[in-house]
């Protein structure tokens, strides 16, 4: 039986708000539709100080074996291969992003925009090497929250 108590009514239109506040979010969050993203759970390394503290995150994203890693001080380095399908040519650009996620890489509140460090011009089929970094001193001031990486392929051209 329904109720017309106007307790009720504001019950309902504020979970309404947070359903909607909450997909907003995602959005905001999501990639573009010319990108492709995978998720790798950070390992720590640790220092050998008198105060252990996380020195070193490494990724593993075991797609096309792409690896990256970020160090305290912002440094970070991103590698791994893209084959390209077609005979037509596309320009591939690799990025990473980071995020701090609860657990690993569930519910990720990402910290970054997509750090792009490569940009490749690929033809007929061919697998190319993708290798770079950059220094983001606000992401390695964060590096003992950090949980996840996610690295991203956006292509341009004769995609896919």
């Amino acid at each position: 039986m329904l109720h017309n108590d106007p307790l009720t009514r504001i019950a309902a239109l504020l979970a309404l708000i947070v359903q909607f506040a909450s997909g907003a979010m995602a959005a905001e969050q999501a990639l573009e539709p010319d990108e492709s993203g995978v998720t790798a759970v950070s390992r720590l390394t640790y220092s050998l100080d008198a105060q252990p503290r996380v020195n070193r995150l490494d990724f593993d994203f075991r797609t096309g074996e792409s690896t990256a890693w970020l160090n305290a001080g912002g440094d970070f380095h991103l590698h791994g291969w893209v084959g390209h399908p077609g005979l037509l040519c596309a320009t591939y650009r690799m990025g990473v992003r980071f995020g701090i996620g609860a657990p690993g890489c569930l519910n990720v509140e990402w910290i970054s925009d997509p750090l792009y460090v490569t940009s490749q011009y690929q033809c007929n089929g061919a697998r190319v090497e993708h290798d770079g970094g950059d220094t983001i001193p606000e992401v390695g001031a964060k590096i003992s929250k950090i949980t996840c990486a996610e690295r991203i392929l956006r292509c341009s051209g004769s995609c896919k």
